[in-house]
């Protein structure tokens, strides 16, 4: 099979990841499911589809599937082009395209199970399709959508939508699921119902790029932002405090404010307008060997959010040794104390201006070889891959008795 690593034992079985998001050149959207699905790729073979919904001109519906290897896995990007997206005919496309697509899988090697990462409405349809075909299911959340996005909805439309969702995760064949925090499993313990015995937290992956170094450069106290910027990300928090900063320590200071997102030409436009005396720099969109090498140059990383489940760039700068700078929201709490990093309450400018005033003037110490080894403890794709599988071993040891 085209990207099977034929070192893997082919009695574990391929893992089916059935992929909500999965990135596309130019676009950050997946890369956390990707490097997931890499750790989890050390210790077996694994397939991953990802289908997305175009809406089409043409009368009938039709179904266009690329199949590639990416990053030594074999994915298959499936768009399903209709003229019309209502009345549940995407998901009965989805459905009919996903049965095909492990059919074949099946011809070709063993299905272990059916790995859903994120719930959506065209992934849902994989968990009545994995028990057509004797499958058991597990779930990997990572979305915000359950104590957030579902908010901006009509109250009525709330209801329905946590009705159905409550439905959807109590279904059989979803035997276990994976919130990435242990605030987001509260959550779906709380609003949905599942069970704590149900579910096993098992975070997010840092790539191998991101490591420590042992050559740093001296100079200017460097602070590093990195992001798509728009909410819940929270410039205008950061913006304020650096004003607030005395005119001594923004000489000292190098911020770099790297990302994209439809935020950023105002963030722009406002460092502009109303920072003076700050050297500021915007290296945009980064791929992950330039992140991390930023990261382990930077004195400090700061992220600026109102909500996070638990943000790839925060375990990223730890696994490089570069304390973090943060709020305390959702699950960040999980991922920084007093010997990593700082927290502040969101929004509160003046609580952040003065965080920053005393990591610039040395107030604050921290031991980077220390954090750097105890991230890579919790979030190196090697400890990511063998938590991933200690799940899958329980699920199908119990789908076989």
């Amino acid at each position: 099979m085209e990207g099977k690593n034929l070192n893997r034992p082919s009695d574990h079985g391929t893992s089916i990841c059935v992929v909500g998001w999965w990135p596309e050149p130019g676009s950050v959207n997946g890369i956390f499911i990707r490097e997931q699905v890499k750790a989890i790729a050390r210790h077996r073979p694994v397939e991953v589809v990802y289908m997305q919904v175009v809406k089409s001109r043409s009368p009938w519906p039709r179904i266009y599937e690329d199949v590639r290897v990416d990053e030594g896995m074999t994915v298959h990007r499936i768009a399903i082009r209709t003229p019309v997206r209502r009345f549940g005919i995407p998901k009965v496309l989805a459905r009919m395209v996903l049965r095909r697509t492990l059919r074949r899988s099946r011809a070709r090697d063993r299905i272990g199970l059916v790995h859903i990462h994120v719930r959506t409405d065209l992934t849902e349809v994989a968990l009545p399709l994995a028990h057509t075909f004797g499958l058991p299911a597990v779930l990997t959340e990572h979305n915000s959508f359950y104590h957030l996005g579902i908010r901006s909805l009509p109250p009525i439309v709330q209801d329905r939508t946590r009705t159905s969702i409550r439905k959807w995760l109590a279904r059989t064949e979803l035997q276990h699921i994976m919130p990435v925090s242990h605030d987001l499993a509260r959550v779906l313990h709380t609003d949905y119902g599942v069970a704590m015995e149900r579910m096993t937290v098992v975070g997010n992956v840092a790539a191998e790029v991101f490591k420590p170094t042992a050559t740093r450069v001296s100079g200017p106290f460097r602070l590093l932002l990195a992001a798509v910027w728009r909410p819940p990300k929270d410039h205008d928090v950061f913006i304020r405090a650096m004003a607030l900063l005395p005119d001594a320590a923004k000489a000292r200071c190098i911020v770099e404010w790297a990302g994209y997102g439809p935020d950023m030409e105002r963030i722009r436009a406002r460092c502009a307008n109303e920072w003076s005396g700050i050297d500021v720099r915007f290296p945009g969109l980064l791929d992950k060997p330039d992140l991390a090498r930023r990261m382990q140059q930077a004195d400090l990383f700061v992220l600026p959010t109102t909500a996070d489940n638990l943000p790839c760039v925060v375990l990223e700068s730890l696994c490089c040794g570069t304390p973090v700078l943060s709020m305390s929201v959702n699950g960040v709490p999980e991922m920084i104390n007093a010997s990593n990093g700082i927290l502040v309450p969101p929004s509160d400018p003046q609580a952040l201006a003065e965080a920053l005033l005393a990591s610039i003037n040395g107030n604050v110490a921290f031991d980077r070889d220390r954090i750097a080894h105890e991230a890579l403890e919790r979030y190196s794709p090697r400890a990511i891959g063998a938590a991933i599988e200690a799940v899958y071993a329980h699920v199908l040891d119990h789908h076989e008795r």
